[in-house]
């Protein structure tokens, strides 16, 4: 697949990012890779095992990552330095 070809990504609906935000208790920590447009959604440790679980099952989906119980999938740290 070329960059060109990649289709812009779809939000999920609110209600089914907040079904899986209901899955704290139990997967706090774990990645959710949601295909919007079917509305399924993969958990992984990581975003690379979610999203592979979920191209198994839709190859050419293209996947919506949350973490679940974090407001982000990554935190960036950094600053300026120096040279």
């Amino acid at each position: 697949m070329n960059l060109s070809e990649i289709p812009p990504l779809k939000k999920p609906p609110k209600a089914l990012i907040k079904k899986i935000e209901a899955l704290e208790a139990k997967h706090k920590g774990m990645i959710a890779a949601i295909d919007p447009d079917s509305g399924a959604y993969f958990l992984g440790k990581d975003t690379i095992d979610a999203v592979e679980k979920g191209r198994k099952k839709a190859p050419n989906a293209v996947f919506y990552c949350i973490r679940i119980g974090y407001p982000g999938v990554y935190k960036l740290r950094g600053g300026f330095h120096k040279l």
